[in-house]
């Protein structure tokens, strides 16, 4: 129930015609990364192979949009989709040639992938049950849905320095995990007024936190302005050089508490004062369901026991919710249409995915209870299992993700198998979430778990497919993250698991839940079972522990590739950087002549490029990207003039012999890895003493105009080129930039406008706009 932006079908276009570049070779596959995987698209394990991820905002999508979705599927071969642990579906095992067609049909049912992946605002997830919950304090699913449509119609959302994570919860009970998000909501009332509770900076990545309570109680005219301000934040004091400690966390580690929030509120009054843009809440009213069934009697204790397991009351007197397991998150297009067409009976607020990675059937009337449950064995949803068993949670892990290390999904099937086998009274521990990652990032979500895994690789004679384990997690009114308590062999970790619930259940009367279990004596009954199965035999003796659970063959890392959750325009830099480093260490160890001077032309090239995206510029040729490092940085004086020579060589002869220009080539390529070393946040480089003594960057004495025509500069690089110009002038200067219309002038001068700077003018000239900006 988002609304579309309106820059939508020219992104979708635009998207298009990269997508043909790059079939045609026309176009560096870093650089189409760095456009695709903010427009919702990664590339899986498979080289080749695609999937494209859905917004779904807070987890709601209507049977009409999920018939279509399976259509869609169906018809451009998709055979697979999968629910994520944010509340959305993604759609697996696409072909790069059909994702332009794929975005478009979406678009035609309001729906968009973009946002899905890369450095923005991802999906704004809400608690499961909000709406409907008889303890909520109010539901907060529209405020998701009107957020969304701000967020996603503004360019400085999908221009930040990593992924910005967003939750609200319907109470105190913190469902939608908001303390674990950059920005989290939590619904309040005070003197009668609906407002939230916020929070900044949680994150359950590498290095996880606990977000820092921002408001204790805000109103909800507030939240465009608290997001806003969270975003320029971010914008201004994020990381954007090492993606590996690029989100909005570790401006924390870097600056403490104390500061962040004085950045925060300096920023946030600023924008109080100077905008207009209060929450205007709105709600989203659906037709009451009419279904054209004939209610279904059904007599059995197995109905019986599935109503006491999956089906809950609403605070809406007669209507129910469902919960509808889906192993892994995982269903065909077939079984999703199905499911669509089932639940259309009963109006369009019907449907929600989980972060369980289920889906939730809500407004149920009690006399079609026995119908729902007749459907779901029909169509082959396990029903009669325990709901442990059906709410275990695991990431996609080896088999499609290229960061994956281990086969969770495997490690999930065969955990539930042997659950499922053991004779622990399972109900019991219906509350538990047990969650399993296939590497140290927590897309599993493995540190908000009662009981908790991430893969890794285990040594003995040779590797082996292993888990960290953690435990202990509590959300809620005193949220705290699992720790760590040891580690254990795939292979074991189904007998691992029933071992410790073993122990809990003998305890279990004595804790109100497992954290506290944890929390008093588990981490030590934990760690002793962790040593009991710390003894793996060797590969002679037993090959099953060298074997991931799934898999054929003997477990290896020769698939593992780099992963795309944070491709940006900026991962350019490291491409060239880490081929800088690979080919000045190849020519350490070459003895051929003819394959050293190879390497050297390399080397200049990489290290002629891999900095030229900073200063904006966008060379179609290897030609242009000589000439643009030597304007852009040996002319401004960035580099010394003593690379002059070798770079003009290496341009206009392809066949000179570098090997007495080595020692300079070597310093050329030091001098650009130092210069980058020095560069920061704002892309401004220091003065490292590289260059000639007379080197020095003059600024201006007086207030000067400069103009720039970007007309033709798609987004967002005209806005990475605005920035670029406006860093390089003093306080009070000004610069005049040309914009087409549409997307260029939409989007850019507000996103100046969030960095700080003011919009003095913005007027439309022909079939352009003139906008004078003001440097502060």
């Amino acid at each position: 129930m988002y609304t579309l932006p309106a820059t939508l079908s020219d992104d979708i276009k635009y998207f298009g015609s990269l997508v043909d570049e790059f079939l045609d070779g026309k176009l560096e596959p870093v650089k189409f990364k760095a456009i695709r995987v903010p427009m919702g698209i990664y590339e899986q394990r498979k080289d080749g192979t695609f999937m494209v991820r859905i917004r779904c905002a807070a987890g709601f999508i209507t049977p009409f949009q999920l018939k279509k979705v399976a259509e869609i599927a169906h018809r451009h071969k998709s055979d697979l989709l999968h629910i994520t642990t944010r509340q959305e579906i993604q759609m697996q095992n696409v072909n790069l040639s059909e994702a332009t067609y794929i975005l478009q049909n979406l678009k035609e049912i309001g729906l968009s992938s973009k946002g899905g992946g890369g450095n923005t605002v991802r999906n704004i997830m809400v608690s499961i049950d909000s709406g409907i919950a008889p303890d909520e304090v109010f539901d907060v699913t529209p405020y998701a849905f009107n957020l969304t449509s701000r967020l996603i119609a503004e360019l400085d959302s999908f221009t930040l320095p990593r992924k910005l994570k967003i939750a609200f919860s319907n109470s105190e009970k913190d469902t939608s995990y908001s303390v674990f998000n950059d920005l989290g909501f939590i619904a309040q009332v005070k003197d009668g007024k609906r407002g939230f509770r916020v929070y900044l900076g949680g994150s359950l990545a590498t290095k996880p936190m606990v977000g820092y309570l921002l408001f204790d109680f805000v109103p909800e005219e507030e939240i465009f302005y608290i997001t806003d301000a969270v975003k320029k934040l971010f914008s201004r004091y994020g990381n954007r050089k090492n993606k590996h400690k690029a989100r909005l966390r570790y401006i924390f580690y870097k600056l403490g508490k104390e500061e962040v929030f004085r950045l925060f509120f300096e920023i946030y009054n600023e924008i109080k004062q100077f905008e207009d843009i209060p929450y205007q809440h709105t709600t989203y009213k659906f037709a009451p369901p009419a279904p054209r069934l004939i209610p279904e009697l059904v007599s059995s204790s197995e109905f019986e026991k599935w109503k006491e397991r999956y089906v809950a009351d609403q605070r809406q007197e007669g209507l129910f919710s469902v919960i509808v397991p889906l192993e892994n998150g995982n269903i065909n297009a077939e079984k999703l249409g199905q499911l669509a067409d089932f639940t259309s009976h009963f109006g369009e607020d019907v449907i929600r995915f989980s972060m369980r990675q289920n889906l939730h059937f809500r407004n149920i009337p009690k006399q079609y209870l026995g119908n729902v449950y007749n459907f779901l064995v029909k169509i082959g949803v396990e029903v009669h299992l325990p709901l442990l068993l059906n709410t275990v949670v695991a990431c996609t892990g080896a088999d499609t993700c290229r960061l994956g290390i281990c086969l969770s999904k495997g490690a999930s099937a065969a955990l539930r198998k042997s659950l499922g086998k053991s004779d622990l009274p399972l109900d019991q521990l219906s509350d538990l979430r047990i969650n399993i990652s296939g590497c140290p990032n927590s897309c599993g979500q493995q540190v908000a778990a009662d009981l908790g895994f991430f893969g890794k690789v285990g040594r003995n004679d040779r590797m082996y497919p292993a888990y960290h384990v953690v435990a202990g997690a509590s959300i809620g009114a005193d949220s705290k993250l699992a720790e760590h308590v040891g580690e254990v062999s795939a292979f074991d970790l189904p007998k691992f698991t029933i071992d410790i619930f073993r122990l809990y259940l003998e305890k279990q009367t004595r804790y109100p839940s497992f954290s506290e279990y944890v929390q008093a004596e588990g981490k030590a009954d934990i760690a002793e079972l962790t040593r009991k199965y710390q003894v793996i035999p060797e590969f002679r003796d037993d090959k099953n522990y060298y074997f991931d659970w799934g898999s054929d063959q003997i477990f290896s890392l020769a698939a593992k590739g780099v992963g795309e959750c944070s491709a940006g325009l900026f991962d350019m830099i490291d491409v060239d950087l880490n081929t800088i480093n690979e080919t000045r260490e190849r020519l350490g160890n070459e003895t051929d002549k003819d394959a050293a001077n190879k390497l050297l032309y390399t080397l200049v090239f990489a290290s002629s490029r891999m900095l030229l995206i900073t200063r904006g510029a966008e060379p179609k040729n290897t030609t242009e990207v000589y000439n643009e490092f030597l304007s852009k940085f040996i002319d401004a004086k960035l580099i010394s003039n003593v690379y002059r020579e070798s770079v003009e060589i290496v341009r206009d002869d392809h066949s000179y012999d570098l090997s007495e220009k080595k020692d300079t080539i070597l310093d050329l390529s030091r001098a650009v890895i130092d210069l980058y070393e020095g560069m920061d946040d704002s892309l401004q480089f220091k003065n490292l003493g590289n260059s000639d003594q007379s080197d020095t960057i003059e600024l201006p004495k007086q207030i000067t105009t400069r103009k720039k025509d970007f007309r033709g500069v798609a987004c967002p690089m005209n806005f990475v080129k605005t920035k670029i110009e406006l860093a390089t002038l003093k306080s009070g200067d000004l610069l005049e930039i040309l914009l087409d219309e549409g997307e260029p002038i939409e989007n850019v001068p507000g996103s100046i406008k969030g960095e700080g700077h003011k919009i003095l003018d913005q007027k439309k000239v022909d079939d352009h706009w003139v906008v004078t900006i003001e440097k502060v």
